[in-house]
């Protein structure tokens, strides 16, 4: 799994609005309409974002440039100047607005788990977690689940498997329907030799899914490791079959069980 970098910024933009002074059927002549120096950052934080996503840099830049003219204490302008940074490798900076994003808007837990995520990519695992819980522990933040998951994700990274089965379960209770949870905790509890709670969610995955590389690889490890040789053979083979040049088949052939 990897980690869920919520790219959800551009929910916090109004629809796309064409330019920054608006022509209106009760406004035939054409005349401006007043300056909203709001709806003109709004604006550029959706160019801005249009051109992250084709990496377009420089001109995302000077889109954020120009909304942070408009809204110099924005928490919206903050953060996506932080998530900007983030794909510049500037790290500094980065964490500086996420820092000012926090500042001028506490109980965004968005912020707070992107923050989060970008902590854990440094290796920063105590802070980051701490900004995890700091999102889950807000009142109208709605995306639990995710953050969970990314807690998860970390803990496992700092080899802290109890906690990572922990945060998995509580990400799971929130996302029923992800059944790529059932395989990590699978994967989890078998590295911690809670075999019966292994097979468990890859039964559970098994009764909503066709099976793949990583189930199967799954099930060969829970069977090597709890010394059921006929199902290690069973799902070694089904492995072979489906997925032979998948990187758990070369796993499977050149035994290494603990990858």
């Amino acid at each position: 799994m990897r980690f869920v970098f919520l790219i959800f910024l551009m929910s916090f933009l109004s629809a796309c609005i064409s330019s920054e002074t608006t022509t209106t059927l009760n406004n035939p002549q054409g005349l401006k309409v007043e300056f909203d120096p709001q709806i003109a950052a709004e604006t550029r934080l959706k160019l801005a974002l249009l051109y992250l996503e084709n990496k377009q840099m420089q001109l995302a830049k000077e889109n954020l440039d120009q909304a942070k003219q408009y809204q110099p204490n924005n928490a919206k302008v903050f953060h996506i100047f932080a998530y900007y940074y983030q794909q510049v490798n500037e790290d500094e900076n980065a964490e500086t607005y996420y820092k000012k994003s926090i500042s001028v808007d506490a109980d965004n837990g968005d912020t707070y788990h992107n923050y989060g995520t970008f902590l854990c990519a440094q290796a920063r695992y105590k802070e980051a977690d701490e900004l995890f819980l700091k999102a889950i522990s807000l009142p109208h933040y709605n995306r639990v689940a995710d953050t969970y998951t990314n807690a998860a994700l970390c803990a496992q990274e700092n080899k802290n498997y109890y906690k990572a089965i922990d945060y998995g379960e509580h990400a799971l209770s929130h996302n029923p329907k992800n059944i790529d949870l059932n395989l990590f905790l699978a994967a989890l509890n078998i590295t911690v030799k809670k075999y019966d709670a292994a097979m468990s969610y890859l039964i559970n995955f098994q009764r909503i899914s066709e099976p793949t590389a990583e189930s199967l690889w799954q099930w060969v490890r829970l069977s090597y490791f709890d010394g059921n040789k006929s199902s290690l053979s069973k799902h070694g083979q089904q492995l072979l079959e489906l997925f032979p040049d998948t990187p758990q088949a070369i796993n499977y052939v050149n035994k290494k069980y603990d990858d």
